[in-house]
């Protein structure tokens, strides 16, 4: 699964360049072309707002992408390490040696597992609730990271829709203007470079989308994860 994503990736990312492209070659007049560049600055200031929009999306996307994965948020070796300690019971001396472990370490499981630790005087239960809430917490942390995504995605389209629909009544603008009659290849020109607006709002849309919800489903298992290896880690505790 994760080769096909990393695979899909850049066909993905040269999908919505070359729809932006078609669809600013295909609103522009037969009589001039118009590069891909003009139609930028013909679109208007709504279309420099999606360039920007799509510079924070993705700069965000990818610094997630290289960020929130299994190996940050459950560090390799950790579990092992705490399994180690903790074999032979939990014992004062191995109860400080497990907060050693996972003091310092911001990963989600170190942080849960050390939350958890910290309450080892109250017993079994309170351990285990304590490591619920701060794993509930966790993985509300990077959910509300991602979700910046999604927000980026609705945006987009709705500026690309504002574009356009800005577009088409200076349109009509023109034509109450001109009583006797607008040349329909200025009014064509017109609408076409508006309609640029809502193509790169699709394609920023469509791509924060992807990144979305793969990210999504990342944190999600990361967090079924560490919630498993968190109650391997307890039973150390429970009361026999």
């Amino acid at each position: 699964m994760r080769r096909f994503i990393r695979a899909s990736l850049p066909v993905l990312l040269l999908t919505m360049g070359l729809s932006v492209a078609g669809a600013a070659e295909a609103g522009a007049p037969a009589a001039k072309s118009h590069s891909l560049f003009d139609l930028v600055i013909l679109a208007g200031p709504i279309e420099y707002l999606l360039i920007v929009l799509s510079l924070i999306c993705y700069s965000l996307a990818l610094q997630w992408v290289f960020t929130i994965k299994r190996d940050t948020l459950i560090p390799d070796g950790l579990a092992d390490e705490l399994h180690n300690i903790l074999a032979e019971g939990p014992t004062e001396e191995a109860v400080e040696s497990a907060r050693n472990a996972v003091a310092g370490d911001n990963s989600m499981l170190g942080n849960i597992i050390a939350a958890a630790l910290d309450k080892r005087d109250f017993g079994y239960e309170v351990m285990k609730e304590t490591a619920e809430h701060v794993g509930l917490a966790e993985h509300n942390k990077y959910i509300s990271k991602v979700g910046w995504l999604s927000m980026f995605a609705s945006s987009a389209t709705l500026l690309g829709l504002l574009g356009t629909v800005s577009g088409i009544i200076g349109s009509f603008l023109k034509m109450s203007a001109h009583p006797g009659g607008v040349d329909p290849n200025i009014l064509a020109a017109n609408i076409g470079e508006a309609l640029v607006c809502t193509a790169t709002g699709l394609a920023i849309a469509i791509g924060a989308l992807y990144f979305f919800f793969w990210l999504r489903n990342r944190v999600n298992q990361c967090s079924l994860d560490a919630a498993v290896i968190t109650g391997e880690i307890l039973d150390y505790f429970r009361t026999k």
